[in-house]
């Protein structure tokens, strides 16, 4: 049977898809191997359709069969880079999983100083192997220079690179929109950045002098790099390979560490089956194995960067975060989030260990909206929960899911079976993604009322006897289908991102 997800609706008022058949998603998962390394399991199937159907626009083609053979036909490579730029699409952010810079300022720089007081050496080689759009390789040129004081008498060259040229290019231009700096501490935004004419930020030109940016394809060995790294930061990449991939990868990017150098992956990925090369030394930082007698000492670090266990939920309207059609929430401490369902699907996850939840709210399974809100779509909602749990510090082998809503409201949406698609698509993709589902009150004729408590994972639900704002959320479902169609997700992390 076809996935939910991917139902052509041809009716009045509703979204027409590119059907994307079996065979034809197995040749590109092929092409996309071949090409990059990201192995894509099953349930990629709607992101693939969603992220290639404006290629398939671009190139006035009709069918995913017509493209793998426009792809596998085009001797100048520029659709395979197209196609890799699509699905390689990723989400980042300045200071992500700050512990890595923190240790990089108060245990790597200090090392180096030190070896440079005893060898006359003041030089730093840093790789950012997946740099996306630019803000890995420039908080790390940041937290360089306020760990040195001053670049004055120093070597310093940091490598970034992707394999998406799109994003090399935002990268390379180094400008940004100010919200995309909330992370990064006051002095450092005073100090590192200058402002546009456009009113963007851009990073100071003598932070730009140390980055070189270079397209390089992981799996593409051996690389045209020829120098020692004092650190490489290969961070949420991995995640998308399968396991003969990420053993050579890692054994490549340790060969090209200095004896002493650090590698920083991401808080997706567990390393521990190649202890054979890499040696754990806790926060997803590791070292050449047999690199040192002794392991920095790290105590102080796990102080300073451990997250506070969470306080007990104490219910009061400052712990209360509501949601609305296409929002999401997710949290490590005790919050309560909230919201009204009629036809719409609420998917809650939790982390029963980190003690870490969230909650989305999602109108549809799939489609194309003329608004920017991937997030309305249940595709790309869970797949955007997910992430964001995962930045918390969850780990998704251990979520839990528990799933509301799909009510079948009287009168509303019942002509295009809204609520029967929504509690379909949400199970079935839950269930493909390997996340157990523990719990779950779908269907019925009545509102639902959903709160859900982060820290613990309980939810309190309660039907609601006559709810004007549900079903004002539920005939927006309508609208929504008759909107102009446009491709939204561009914050879906489906490659590996910095």
């Amino acid at each position: 049977m076809r996935n939910s997800a991917q139902a052509l609706v041809t009716s009045a008022g509703t979204i027409a898809t590119i059907p994307l058949e079996g065979a034809d998603f197995d040749a590109l998962r092929l092409i996309i191997y071949d090409l990059a390394g990201i192995h894509l399991r099953d349930e990629k199937k709607a992101l693939v359709a969603n992220r290639l159907a404006r290629r398939i626009r671009a190139r006035g083609l009709s069918t995913f069969g017509e493209y793998v053979a426009f792809v596998r036909n085009d001797s100048s490579g520029d659709e395979a880079r197209e196609l890799i730029n699509c699905i390689t699409t990723n989400k980042t952010s300045f200071f992500r999983e700050p512990h890595h810079f923190d240790f990089l300022a108060r245990v790597m720089v200090p090392e180096i100083v030190e070896r440079a007081r005893r060898t006359g050496q003041r030089k730093i080689r840093i790789w950012s192997a997946a740099c996306s759009t630019g803000p890995e390789p420039w908080t790390i040129a940041l937290v360089l220079r306020e760990a040195l004081g001053s670049f004055a008498g120093w070597d310093i060259r940091i490598l970034a690179s992707d394999l998406d040229t799109n994003v090399l290019r935002t990268a390379e231009e180094a400008a940004y929109d100010p919200r995309e700096l909330d992370e990064v501490p006051e002095a450092m935004l005073r100090s590192g950045f200058e402002r546009c004419a456009d009113g963007r930020l851009r990073v100071v030109a003598p932070l730009r002098e140390l980055v070189s940016f270079r397209r390089i394809n992981l799996i593409e060995r051996p690389w045209p790099i020829r120098t020692k790294f004092d650190a490489v930061f290969c961070r949420n990449v991995a995640i998308y390979f399968d396991r003969p991939t990420q053993q050579g990868l890692f054994e490549a990017l340790t060969s090209l560490l200095e004896p002493t150098g650090y590698l920083f992956s991401g808080h997706s990925e567990n390393l521990h089956w190649l202890t054979h090369i890499l040696e754990p030394l806790g926060h997803t930082i590791h070292r050449p194995t047999g690199a040192a007698a002794a392991k920095p000492r790290l105590a102080s670090l796990a102080k300073a960067t451990a997250p506070e266990p969470p306080a007990p939920f104490v219910p009061n309207p400052a712990a209360e975060v509501a949601i609305t059609a296409g929002g999401l929430h997710a949290s490590a401490k005790g919050e309560v989030v909230r919201t009204l369902l009629g036809s719409c699907v609420a998917v809650c996850l939790y982390d029963p260990v980190a003690r870490i939840g969230g909650m989305n709210h999602f109108m549809l399974p799939d489609g194309e909206s003329s608004e920017r809100n991937p997030a309305a779509f249940g595709v790309h909602a869970i797949e955007l929960l997910v992430n964001a749990m995962m930045k918390l510090g969850g780990d998704r082998r251990r979520f839990v899911a528990k799933v509301f809503g799909a009510s079948e409201l009287p009168g509303r949406n019942a002509s295009v079976g809204v609520a029967t698609r929504n509690a379909a698509f949400s199970i079935e993709f839950l269930e493909s993604d390997g996340i157990k589902v523990v719990a779950q009150k779908l269907g019925g004729t009545k509102p639902l009322s959903v709160r859900f408590e982060t820290d613990s994972g309980r939810v309190l639900v309660r039907e609601v006897e006559n709810s004007s704002a549900a079903a004002r959320v539920d005939a927006s479902h309508v609208s929504t289908l008759e909107k102009t169609r446009r491709h939204v997700e561009e914050d879906i992390t489906f490659f590996g991102a910095s």
